[in-house]
């Protein structure tokens, strides 16, 4: 399964170049004009730092709203902007939720446990490890958390709630997808954040939770089965074959003149 993911999140990507460097074109330019806008009011220190929140929360409602879109594109559907202007209208409550919640694990990173740290003593040590494996399991347990709310859910505390179960039940699915996710961003440095960008990375786990969702629904057909034996032996050959006949395979003359086919 791991093998066809990687395969059809490349299709999907190179197939919606064009829309993943507008979105993270979107995306920069309301990082780094925030950051500019906070650099020129730095006199005044309230304001600097209200520029950059709402800069901030302004990427996390852009980020809900466009993990919406692409997880069509996952399904194999396309998508115009008018379709993410109407996800913004619907999701920019969760988006601002999420950017609280994003807030509080930079807090714990970057202040609580550097304050345990530097007590000295061991109940300090231990507080700052479990802080340390609290925010790790936060961290590959929250990389679910924009997909699913773009594919199942709509209530924010139920796909919280969701972004745990996923993770606990696939943690070697989910540490995969986070080093995945790292290799796209370190690629990223090298375009500029342009490709695979940001939005590259939303696509990808899209692509994994759709793909990761058969599982499920296989699941939900063989009641009889004992949970604990039958997700060991999830048939993936036989739930993705139709996905890859509809990905198929492609030279890379189709890549570059895909109308010459």
């Amino acid at each position: 399964m791991i093998g066809f993911f990687l395969k059809k999140a490349f299709y999907d990507g190179w197939d919606n170049l064009l829309q993943i460097l507008v979105l993270n074109l979107l995306f920069l330019v309301i990082g780094v004009g925030g950051v500019l806008l906070a650099q020129k009011t730095a006199s005044v220190a309230v304001f600097s730092i209200a520029v950059l929140v709402c800069a901030g929360l302004a990427e996390c409602v852009l980020l809900v709203a466009a993990s919406t879109v692409l997880a069509g594109v996952a399904g194999y559907q396309s998508f115009s902007f008018k379709e993410l202007l109407q996800a913004l209208r619907e999701t920019w409550k969760h988006g601002l939720l999420l950017g609280a919640v994003i807030a509080v694990f930079s807090l714990v990173v970057l202040v609580t446990i550097p304050y345990y740290m530097a007590l000295g003593n061991m109940v300090g040590l231990i507080i700052a490890i479990v802080l340390f494996w609290t925010v790790i399991t936060l961290v590959l347990s929250f990389q679910w958390f924009l997909a699913i709310r773009g594919q199942l859910e709509k209530n924010f505390i139920k796909c919280v709630r969701k972004s745990f179960l996923l993770f606990f039940d696939n943690p070697g699915f989910s540490i995969f997808l986070f080093v995945y996710s790292l290799v796209l961003l370190a690629l990223s440095v090298v375009m500029i954040f342009l490709v695979p960008g940001v939005m590259g990375i939303l696509l990808a786990q899209n692509n994994a939770l759709r793909l990761r969702l058969y599982k499920y629904d296989w699941l939900e057909q063989h009641p009889e089965l004992d949970y604990r034996v039958a997700r060991k032996s999830v048939p993936w050959s036989e739930l993705i074959a139709e996905d890859e006949e509809t990905v198929g395979t492609r030279s890379l003359k189709s890549f570059i003149f895909p109308w010459k086919d």
